[in-house]
């Protein structure tokens, strides 16, 4: 019988085979092949669990080899696999078994219990990819392994239990075949009709979500930058089922996904601490574990009084914007996780939090607010495609929005059925990923449409990157309204999410505050030329 464990080595992970010679000698057993200090220690844990399930321990010297040498192995996913490995070259499992290949994952107790592991799911695939089809796996991560929907996936919850299942198994007879795991409630999230006298917040963050377009909220607090964000995950769009393995493969490297959750079935939302660590949040470490901008992946990453962040956090969120992914790099080791997230990020306009705000007096100077400002960064700024101020009083100026959060996520999956169906020539679903190749093949103007768009790009000093996200920005909101063309409506409101931060109208300072809340307001600039 040929077993197998895994080695959780980045994104993709490793196959290894557990070797066990027995030989005469001072009676011991040493484990080669890299192992980690969980694994060393596995040895009188092995010993004691195999003793305790009515089984004999070998008295000979016995030498486990984990293949490949030169892999380092972390973990006690390896404790089952090498136990039953012992216990097969001592004789003790059925014959019939000897022609197969195995996967093996469960930590083990002194009483031979089998104990949960992180990382089955990306075992899984990585073992069907080597040929392997049948896998034992702790009880509590069955659903999991199942939920690749492939290989023959077994829960186990002792040792013994492990054995009687390879002896039905050597003779012929039917194993007890699992079952995948049953679909759990969806999660209770806040609702958007809390959000009330906010139209144009509302609007900005459905366009937002729909698109996936990176988003900055700005103003005094008490303007629901936080209540906004936070009901994200009630509007968001399904995860198809290649996104779902996806995140769930992420979330089980990371060792947070629930024990007995299946597939992941709603788009992650992640709000890390300002507090957090470069490789909090980016991943990396000693072990290159994955970060949180990967364990939003799919999702939304909310990062809340953004500028509190560490320069080198907000640096680093570039790449990910950029290309989906994060690569992380240590000591010769390198690893690619995937990192394509809804990036929301939320501020004051100043230290203090008093610009802007009726009746509070900011004490902030010029010199003081524009260094606020700049710890985003002038790089991190242009990838974020829209900006908008916030103000703690009601917008007066346009019609209430009484919207519940069921009714903006209907819309939401119906723009992005809409979009996905147009955008899969280029393989890809949202449009914040569209090239600016991409964005001019789909994003159809007519002649006075096309002339206003490069005219008011010019006037704000839209760079090429501005101009390819109010592209974006424009085919969202027309997906919105399911037009097929985007008209001069669509362009005016994409500019006003794109036009704080670009040319004369920078930030708060020089005047800037109270800004202007109408969803229009562009409408200014046009007429001024």
């Amino acid at each position: 019988m040929e077993l197998y464990g895994f080695a959780a080595s980045g994104y993709e992970g490793m196959v290894v085979a557990i070797e066990v010679d027995i030989r005469r000698g001072i009676p011991g057993m040493d484990i080669v092949g890299l192992p980690g200090s969980a694994i060393r220690e596995a040895r009188d844990r092995i010993r004691v669990a195999v003793r305790n399930s009515g089984l004999s321990f070998p008295r000979d010297r016995i030498l486990i080899n984990l293949s490949p040498a030169d892999v380092p192995k972390a973990g006690t996913s390896y404790d089952l696999s090498i136990a039953l490995a012992v216990l097969d070259a001592s004789g003790q499992i059925s014959p019939g078994v000897q022609s197969l290949r195995i996967m093996v994952l469960g930590e083990l107790l002194l009483s031979g219990v089998v104990r949960p592991v992180p990382g089955v799911l990306p075992a899984v695939i990585a073992g069907l990819e080597e040929g392997i089809e049948i896998f034992l796996v702790p009880e509590e991560n069955r659903a999991e392994g199942c939920a690749v929907g492939k290989g023959r996936v077994y829960g186990i919850g002792s040792l013994k239990e492990a054995i009687h299942l390879l002896t039905l198994i050597g003779e012929g007879k039917d194993a007890p075949q699992p079952m995948f795991g049953s679909r759990k409630p969806m999660a209770i999230h806040p609702d958007y009709a809390d959000l009330q006298g906010k139209a144009l917040l509302k609007r900005v963050i459905e366009v937002s979500v729909t698109g996936r377009h990176s988003l900055l909220l700005f103003g005094p607090p008490g303007g629901g930058k936080t209540m906004a964000a936070v009901r994200i995950p009630s509007i968001a769009p399904p995860l198809s089922r290649e996104e779902s393995l996806e995140v769930t493969r992420v979330h089980s490297l990371a060792g947070v996904l629930p024990s007995g959750s299946s597939l992941m079935e709603e788009r992650p939302f992640r709000a890390p601490h300002h507090g957090a660590s470069l490789e909090g949040i980016l991943g990396g470490g000693r072990n290159l574990s994955v970060g949180e901008i990967s364990l939003a992946h799919t999702g939304t990453l909310f990062l809340d009084e953004a500028p509190e962040f560490g320069r080198r956090i907000l640096q680093g969120l570039r790449e990910p914007l950029e290309e989906g992914m994060v690569r992380v790099v240590r000591a010769g080791k390198r690893e690619m996780f995937p990192a394509d997230v809804h990036l929301v990020l939320a501020m004051n306009s100043c230290p203090c939090g008093n610009l802007g705000k009726e009746k509070a007096v900011c004490l902030c100077s010029e010199m003081e607010i524009d260094r606020y400002w700049r710890r985003l960064g002038g790089a991190l700024m242009d990838r974020i495609d829209m900006r908008f101020p916030v103000s703690p009083r009601n917008e007066e100026c346009v019609p209430w929005d009484n919207r519940t959060s069921k009714e903006m996520k209907e819309e939401v999956r119906r723009a992005t059925e809409y979009q996905t169906k147009r955008n899969e020539v280029f393989g890809l679903r949202f449009n914040n990923r569209l090239s600016f190749v991409q964005a001019q093949r789909i994003c159809r103007m007519e002649g006075e449409t096309e002339r206003f768009f490069w005219e008011t790009g010019r006037t704000l000093g839209l760079s090429g990157r501005g101009l390819v996200s109010v592209l974006r920005i424009a085919r969202t909101i027309a997906d919105l309204g399911t037009r097929e063309r985007i008209e001069k409506e669509d362009l005016l409101e994409a500019f006003q999410y794109r036009r704080y931060g670009e040319g004369d109208l920078y930030w708060p300072t020089g005047g800037a505050y109270p800004l202007t809340l109408e969803r229009f307001a562009l409408a200014e600039v046009d007429a001024n030329g």
